[in-house]
């Protein structure tokens, strides 16, 4: 279990920067957290700290069934969050309440 909550605390440390990266845009759409969620993925991979499986246990399954289009998020309707999309969210919301 340690190394699945490093991977995680690595991901989320990942998180800032990557939002930070994407903020002229002025919504988050559903393929933008998946552009995000890839860079960072690549980015924490990079390091070869943490293995494939850990960081993919952390990902947005395919088979949870998430848009990849130009809508914006919402998880409404969807039961589970995966832990870089809701890092994602909660980031970019947190710019948005400051007026980043």
């Amino acid at each position: 279990m340690d190394a699945l909550y490093a991977a995680d605390a690595a991901l989320k440390d990942a998180v800032p920067a990557a939002v930070q990266r994407h903020r002229q845009a002025a919504t988050l759409t559903w393929a933008l957290i998946h552009k995000i969620e890839s860079e960072i993925l690549s980015e924490v991979a990079s390091t070869g700290e943490h293995s494939a499986r850990m960081l993919g246990m952390l990902r947005a399954s395919p088979a949870m069934g998430y848009p990849n289009d130009d809508r914006p998020v919402s998880f409404e309707g969807h039961d589970v969050v995966p832990t870089v999309f809701g890092a994602i969210y909660a980031e970019w919301n947190r710019h948005v309440a400051l007026g980043d």
